[in-house]
């Protein structure tokens, strides 16, 4: 019987695409999950044939991108992902990735909006979209402070342990730039404390008189904090019902909107609405 050889390269590239999306699931699954998964629990999962499952996963430990542990024989995520996964992020530029985010943001507050990272303890601001307000905060863009003194900082300490944060600050003075600027490591980690539990960070007038800010942390695809997003204002129309009601849900969203595009894949899809 005589075949044509269109036919068989044609079933061939369709057996190679199919294998791919296969070998594609079986990432997906094991990415989603926390714990490793036995053999079984992908071929049930995935509803492929055990055969099928066992070629993928050998190729796909021989590359590095899936692990086998002898001791349970379970299978995990390789080292090769998270070394892509680094790679992407690297190549992002932060300034231009947030920029759209921060932009839809000052839209909807018409307040100023910025993007800053921790650095040694420290504030550094990277970009801010003014408000049109013609009453509003200076420009922070390029500004070094302690993070201990802004909503962005705080926001951003509020990722790490208690123990990191002690460590962070240890032997260090903590400057007064106002009266209501914390004054010590205890009364940060209270204010870090509230700061994990409402979901979002607070400056009012602790590092400049008459100004209200509100912060949420931006995270990588590996949870770890990488920025933080605020909006700021002259306190007068920055009340605690507007931010409660209107700046910080904005804010929230608009700091996970941000985090999903570094691949953070963490947040609890019922609060996302």
């Amino acid at each position: 019987m005589r075949v044509e050889k269109g036919k068989i390269k044609r079933e061939k590239s369709e057996y190679a695409v199919q294998a791919v999306s296969n070998a594609i699931d079986i990432l997906e699954l094991l990415g989603n999950c926390e714990h490793e998964l036995s053999m079984s629990e992908i071929v049930s999962t995935l509803e492929l044939t055990k055969s099928n499952v066992n070629k993928l996963l050998a190729n796909l430990e021989r590359f590095g991108y899936v692990e086998h542990n002898k001791y349970t024989g379970n299978f995990r995520l390789g080292v090769k992902t998270f070394q892509i996964s680094q790679a992407y992020i690297n190549k992002l530029n932060l300034i231009d990735i947030s920029n759209q985010v921060l932009n839809n943001l000052k839209t909807s507050l018409n307040e100023s909006t910025y993007i800053g990272v921790l650095r040694h303890g420290n504030v550094v601001y990277l970009n801010v979209l003014e408000t049109d307000e013609p009453v509003r905060v200076m420009p922070r863009i390029g500004n070094v402070g302690p993070a201990y003194a802004t909503a962005i900082g705080k926001a951003q300490l509020s990722v790490f342990g208690d123990k990191e944060i002690i460590s962070l600050y240890e032997n260090k003075v903590f400057r007064k730039l106002t009266d209501k600027t914390i004054a010590n490591i205890d009364e940060l980690l209270k204010d870090i404390a509230e700061v994990r539990n409402r979901g979002y960070a607070l400056d009012l007038e602790e590092y400049e008189e008459e100004v209200h800010c509100v912060a949420v942390p931006v995270l990588d695809f590996m949870g770890k904090v990488i920025a933080g997003i605020s909006v700021s204002g002259p306190k007068v129309r920055m009340s605690m019902e507007r931010i409660e009601k209107e700046i910080a849900p904005l804010l929230i969203e608009s700091a996970h909107i941000l985090s999903s595009k570094f691949g953070y894949t963490g947040y609890d899809e019922s609060t996302e609405k």
